[in-house]
């Protein structure tokens, strides 16, 4: 059986963490989450791997190769125009002839590699299937109508609010499938959905069981703040292990990850699931809180806290600093005193804008999303939801209200 992996889109939603990285590869844990959703189908037996392709193409190629290091076989097909998920499944259909049943997976969504397992092990007992989450507000995601088991009908957006379950874009599809992408017409968005194609199978009787997913084992990742999700739950489901240097008077409380060469210096504390890179050096007297992960060649310095924050390889905070619910971009420097806000006074949901539209978080806590190779000096404040674009530059003592574009200098 092969899988087809959808890893073509740009990511706009996700500025600035995609101006320079396709989505797929943000790391989750320590990983870039296209390579967990691949290693984990290799690992279920799943070894013929159809990547569809277009933005930062040639990025995804050398991460991933040619699969000989997950034991796979990548087969790249390039996406001419992103026209929507269902055109992804036209793009690749030559590479699909001869087969009885395929796996289609969004290659931006996390998965825990337990929910890839079950699902590639349902697969291969035959049978139409969806993946299914459950959610508080399913209002982002494509909703799922379901009677004892069977899916009823599939839209693409929810238009209620209130718990239900909800799309997880892991499907196992029969070639038939192939004629119904054929037939189907596009959305109001423009573009060829999957979805639509899944409800004709439905109407021509196709009987599409829903595979539920377990708390923890999916995350759906369309905008910064679902990268933290991501993360939180990868680090969770790290196993602990050091493979760097723990200096004395070190506190370690919970599941901490040392990648080769990681150093951690005296007096500081790893408290909860905290997963550290090669190269990433943490301390003196540092804490880092449940939820962080250091990319490599990281440094989160002396008397400096970092909670639930993700930091991109080669990002520095060196002093006196406070990170909390934050993703901070590859080689970016923040100067000493430099702090993320994360909480509104009144504990309200933190506002983000995206595509300049405010939008509500459903988060309580939520600091900063800064780009790549941005600068700060000393004793810079940001507020909570704010996004600086790759390559800035602010100066000491600023307080930052609102998002900063790409390659700003800004001073008080």
């Amino acid at each position: 059986m092969k899988a087809v992996i959808l890893a073509a889109g740009r990511g706009v939603r996700l500025w600035p963490l995609t101006e320079h990285m396709p989505k797929h590869l943000l790391p989750a844990g320590g990983r870039a989450i296209l390579e967990r959703t691949v290693s984990a189908l290799a690992n279920a037996g799943i070894r013929d791997l159809v990547l569809v392709v277009n933005y930062r193409a040639e990025m995804i190629r050398a991460h991933l190769g040619g699969g000989g290091r997950f034991n796979c076989r990548i087969k790249f097909v390039s996406q001419k125009r992103i026209g929507g998920t269902a055109d992804a499944i036209a793009t690749a259909k030559d590479e699909l002839k001869g087969e009885d049943h395929f796996l289609v997976l969004y290659g931006d969504d996390y998965y825990a590699s337990s929910a890839i397992g079950r699902f590639a092990q349902a697969a291969t007992r035959g049978g139409t299937m969806l993946a299914a989450a459950s959610v508080d507000d399913p209002s982002r995601f494509g909703a799922i109508e379901a009677k004892d088991g069977l899916i009823s009908e599939i839209r693409e957006k929810a238009s209620r609010k209130g718990p239900g379950l909800v799309n997880a874009g892991m499907y196992c599809l029969p070639a038939r499938a192939i004629l119904a992408v054929e037939k189907t017409k596009r959305s109001t968005r423009g573009e060829l959905e999957l979805t639509d194609s899944t409800r004709i199978l439905i109407r021509r009787g196709e009987e599409v069981r829903v595979f539920p997913l377990e708390a923890g084992e999916w995350a759906g990742v369309s905008y910064p703040w679902d990268l933290l999700e991501a993360n939180s739950l990868a680090v969770e489901a790290n196993e602990p292990s050091n493979q760097g240097t723990v200096e004395d008077n070190v506190r370690v409380t919970g599941k901490a990850i040392l990648s080769k060469g990681a150093v951690v210096k005296s007096g500081s504390c790893l408290e909860g699931s905290v997963f550290l890179g090669e190269g990433a050096v943490v301390g003196p007297n540092a804490y880092l809180r449940r939820g962080t992960s250091l990319g490599k060649n990281t440094k989160v310095g002396a008397a400096c806290e970092v909670k639930n924050s993700v930091l991109m390889d080669g990002a520095k905070v060196p002093h006196l600093s406070y990170i909390g619910d934050s993703i901070i971009g590859h080689d970016t420097s923040l100067g000493a005193g430099t702090t993320t806000a994360n909480l509104r006074f009144d504990e309200a949901n933190i506002m983000s804008s995206v595509k300049r539209k405010a939008l509500n978080t459903g988060r309580k806590k939520l600091g900063a999303i800064i780009g790549d190779s941005v600068r700060t000096g000393i004793n810079v404040s940001i507020l909570p939801g704010v996004k600086i674009g790759g390559g800035s530059w602010i100066g000491p003592g600023v307080v930052v209200r609102e998002d900063i574009p790409s390659q700003a200098r800004l001073k008080d």
